[in-house]
């Protein structure tokens, strides 16, 4: 699992970002172009310049020079800090206070042989990482310098600054890592990080934020009501994962028997688990699966239960009831088990293969048949874990539909990827009843309802924003990579997109934020 859930972090990139001269004049008089970043930080007194007037904007910085600028801007008080005991700078030389703070802040690190090469240059890649670690950047942007092989020590940190708009290349596409800075190169660098305004428009740079890149194949995901957690089916390991999205912490659990669908409610993971093979020849009493029960806070395997069903679809609710729909024998069965002791508390008709979606309220669960033309919607009621007869929807083949359901959060609407949206209510005579048509399909869709606005995504590199209220589209989100499935947690657009790593062949499943 380390090898699937390993963290991609370290991505390069390959576009250019135009040489930008500002309208405000430097009081430098040498200075010629990035007129706005170092007057920015000349007001802030970062920038103080020579003796003789001048800023020298192209000679190269030294390291004593960087790390200055960084402490002036931080504003660090430096009336206490440790010696880092360097054999080439002692207290009271140039720069000794704000070196030994940037070490004591784990900023920089010294040379080999114990020295820190104060009036040494900085390099491109250097600079990259001591901005990145010193900003806290991170991000990932997806492309690649191709004077910057992936294994480099640099890419984190050359990732990082582009991801947020900072960084620049060559005119030949090289970013150069091992080429000294200047004084003006590094003054933009830094003026950008302190004043996003300075940074350049760069078509390119996505409106969501790359941050990381897993080797897995997801298969099923389902998101915790109240946390900031993803669990992920993954297929390749057949393993449940609990995925913090905030904090990347990770915990998984193995399963024997192959799963493919997961549901969560109050503290706990369903699993549905094949035992045979599907056929729609398969007669009900010769059916046999499982499913899984899962604490989801500890991520371990409370117990296996055997049920005469092979199951599809599964569903839960609070009190421990699990609704599982068949997977065999055409005209079947969908069923509520308790979860604990194993008892079939109910039995209802069904078509095999069917989809389910609980409603928020948990009194009713509405299921798509996918395997027959037309697609038709059915609900059935919930008391104290029991299921209703079927009702179906008023309409048959009047919307064509896809093969999925689902249930807004507020429990207003049933939609379906084709873009309809459905009352839904407690109403007989009113469930299921056709509300409106989105402007276009979708293959993924998440609610920000508090804000009265969704977003849809239909497998591509952009999202479009809809109000909640008139269903009409307000704007677009470009994206790094195609999306697969996107969940609206505490003000974050969480994106699960597949991405390419520059020319690599290889997809990956990259996980993206939109911050609002």
């Amino acid at each position: 699992m380390n090898r699937v859930f390993a963290i991609i972090l370290t991505l390069t990139i390959v576009f250019l970002l135009p040489l930008q001269v500002s309208a405000q004049k430097s009081k430098f008089p040498d200075v010629t172009q990035f007129h706005g970043e170092i007057e920015l930080l000349t007001s802030r007194g970062v920038i103080t310049g020579f003796n003789d007037g001048t800023f020298r904007p192209k000679a190269n910085i030294t390291r004593a020079d960087a790390i200055i600028m960084l402490m002036r801007e931080l504003k660090i008080p430096l009336n206490e800090v440790r010696n880092p005991n360097f054999k080439d700078l002692k207290p009271g030389d140039r720069g000794y206070s704000e070196i030994a703070m940037a070490v004591q802040l784990e900023i920089v690190s010294g040379k080999p042989g114990n020295i820190f090469d104060p009036k040494g240059t900085l390099t491109r890649g250097e600079m990259a990482k001591i901005l990145a670690i010193t900003y806290d950047l991170g991000g990932i942007f997806p492309y690649g310098f191709p004077d910057v092989a992936f294994e480099h020590w640099t890419f984190p940190y050359i990732s990082a600054l582009a991801a947020n708009n900072i960084t620049v290349g060559f005119n030949d596409g090289r970013f150069q890592p091992g080429l000294p800075i200047t004084r003006e190169h590094f003054s933009v660098f830094m003026a950008r990080i302190v004043n996003p305004d300075l940074r350049p428009y760069n078509p390119k740079v996505a409106d969501s934020f790359l941050e990381a890149m897993f080797a897995m194949e997801i298969i099923d995901y389902v998101a915790h009501p109240t946390d900031s957690i993803i669990f992920l089916l993954d297929a390749q390991e057949n393993a449940i994962i609990a995925f913090n999205h905030e904090t990347y912490d990770a915990d998984y659990i193995q399963l024997k028997l192959p799963a493919e669908k997961i549901a969560y409610a109050n503290g706990k993971l369903y699993a549905t688990q094949l035992t045979g093979v599907r056929s729609p020849f398969i007669k009900d009493e010769d059916m046999r699966g499982a499913f899984a029960v899962i604490d989801a806070t500890t991520m371990t395997l409370e117990r296996i239960i055997n049920i005469k069903l092979d199951p599809f679809d599964i569903a839960a609710d609070d009190n421990g009831v699990v609704y599982i729909s068949s997977g065999s024998a055409q005209w079947t069965s969908v069923q509520s088990f308790n979860s604990v002791t194993g008892e079939v508390l109910s039995t209802q008709g069904i078509r095999h293969r069917s989809y389910l979606a609980m409603h928020p309220d948990q009194n009713r669960l509405y299921s798509i048949n996918t395997d027959s033309s037309p697609r038709t919607m059915r609900v059935y009621s919930i008391n104290e874990g029991k299921l209703g007869p079927e009702i179906r929807s008023p309409y048959h083949g009047d919307y064509s539909l896809n093969q999925d359901i689902a249930i807004t959060p507020d429990g207003k609407y049933i939609i379906n990827s084709r873009g309809h949206f459905f009352r839904s209510t407690v109403t007989p005579s009113a469930d299921m009843r056709y509300v409106a048509t989105l402007d276009q399909t979708y293959s993924s869709i998440a609610f920000d309802v508090e804000y009265g606005e969704f977003y849809t995504s239909n497998k591509q590199n952009w999202i479009q924003a809809y109000d909640y209220i008139t269903l009409r589209p307000i704007y677009q989100l470009t994206t790094y990579g195609n999306v697969e499935k996107m969940f609206y947690q505490n003000d974050i657009l969480v994106i699960f997109s597949k991405v390419k790593l520059g020319n690599s062949p290889r997809t990956f499943i990259g996980i993206e934020k939109i911050y609002y």
